[in-house]
């Protein structure tokens, strides 16, 4: 009779260890999805604005008639083309569905560099080269329709990236319907229609060599402080507790720690994904990708819940710039401001819920590497002076003071003039120093709101 309570007990004991390790594996398997379709969604929409930069930047270098305005557009294409290929190659895509899009990126990045070389060298951009900035704009043009379509497609499939992940985790096995597969497929067709380039030099070397100034001094963070930052960043909810746990590490521009943070209590699932700085333990970026309900909050609303984030973190006084909307969340760009100037190198994006206000992410990376207290130049001309040197068939207004980028590392104090020209809106900037027209931004309103491109 012993023997068999004995046996009874011992099978218990194998059957809950068993549902334990069940359970655990589940947990472990759902903290997965959740991170992996969090890294896609987020190389997804960085592809899809990088491809939309792209395509202005590449429409712009064929207007454009000063051989230092070209020789800019032509270094911006290269970089928005680099970072475009990377985000592409983060997602889950075979050569099969994406080979012909990364070699496309590959090659508009390097016939940029090259072009820019003879540039720089005194060489005027000739037909030839014009014909095939026109083809690459041609198909800059496509793919960003393309990735635009199925932007649209995300907002309105929250299952979309979670799809990605399944498609990851079955090895890509799954028949050949299915959502991902079938769009970034429709895709690589749309762009294999278009002839390759016959300029097919090597890689050019990455610009992002500078060093986060805003981290500068700082020392490192640990993983337990890692955690405390990114509890002490989220924009927490009402009384509820939460709780962080780093689960890697990252080793990108600014090294970092991977911390999730969950809702203690909260729908199984559900979390926050940071990247907390190991240098000085910044935010570099942060992601809450729950689905927003029916919209309750205004734009502006939005908008000082933003700032209001953004001053509770230590930002100071920020502007913001422009925003954009997709689905029920907005996404708003804060520039520093500095004695009345704005310093759009500093840049922040934050993105609020619009139906409860809930700040969901952000995007630092820009602040973090350029922030720190300048000693800016005095304006050499006036107002007036500056606004003389813009093509008088603008209509223009404004005049601000701001601290633009230019190029890797240089930074230039100009005036900011808004330009209507029939139905296009523009920004001009002009040097406050040397009285010289540095950039042209085209104004695009969308649905979402308005862009400079």
């Amino acid at each position: 009779m012993r023997k068999w309570i004995l046996a009874g007990v011992i099978g218990l004991l194998a059957l809950a260890a068993a549902g334990s390790w069940g359970y655990s594996q589940y947990t472990a398997n759902r903290q997965l999805e959740n991170y992996l379709s969090n890294k896609y969604q987020r190389a997804f929409y960085d592809l899809a604005s990088q491809t939309q930069s792209l395509e202005v930047l590449l429409s712009k270098s064929m207007v454009a008639s000063d051989p230092r305005l070209d020789s800019n557009l032509l270094m911006d294409i290269r970089q928005q083309a680099a970072f475009a290929q990377s985000n592409l190659g983060q997602l889950p895509l075979n050569d099969a569905m994406a080979g012909r899009t990364a070699k496309f990126l590959s090659q508009v990045g390097d016939y940029a560099d090259s072009l820019a070389r003879q540039v720089n060298q005194g060489e005027a951009i000739d037909t030839k080269h014009w014909d095939t900035l026109n083809s690459l704009y041609q198909q800059a043009t496509a793919l960003n329709s393309e990735l635009q379509g199925m932007q649209a497609g995300v907002a309105q499939n929250n299952f979309y990236f979670g799809e990605m992940v399944r498609q990851v985790r079955n090895k890509l096995q799954k028949p050949p319907d299915d959502l991902a597969k079938t769009d970034f497929q429709a895709m690589d067709k749309q762009m294999q229609r278009y002839p390759a380039l016959i300029y097919d030099g090597p890689y050019s070397e990455h610009l992002e060599r500078t060093e986060p100034e805003d981290l500068n001094g700082m020392s490192d963070v640990d993983a337990p402080e890692a955690e405390q930052r990114a509890l002490a960043f989220i924009d927490k909810q009402g009384s509820a507790e939460y709780q962080a746990r780093v689960t890697g590490t990252t080793n990108g521009r600014i090294p970092a720690h991977r911390v999730e943070v969950t809702r203690v209590g909260g729908q199984d699932g559900t979390a926050t994904i940071l990247d907390v700085s190991r240098q000085g333990g910044k935010v570099i970026w942060m992601m809450n990708s729950r689905p927003t309900g029916t919209q309750s909050v205004s734009i502006d609303e939005a908008r000082q819940k933003a700032l209001r984030f953004l001053a509770g973190r230590g930002f100071g006084e920020m502007r913001s710039t422009y925003f954009q909307r997709h689905g029920n969340s907005a996404t708003f760009n804060f520039a520093a401001l500095q004695n009345g100037v704005t310093l759009y190198p500093d840049l922040v994006k934050v993105t609020v819920a619009l139906d409860n206000g809930e700040v969901t992410g952000t995007e630092t990376s820009g602040y973090l590497m350029s922030h720190k207290q300048r000693a800016l130049p005095e304006a050499a001309i006036s107002r007036e002076h500056a606004r003389a040197a813009i093509n008088p068939r603008l209509n223009v207004s404004g005049g601000d003071l701001v601290l633009i980028p230019v190029g890797v590392s240089d930074e230039k104090l100009a005036y900011e003039f808004h330009g209507k020209l029939g139905e296009d809106s523009y920004l001009i900037y002009i040097d406050a120093v040397n009285g010289r027209e540095e950039n042209v931004l085209k104004l695009i309103e969308t649905p979402g709101g308005t862009l400079t491109m």
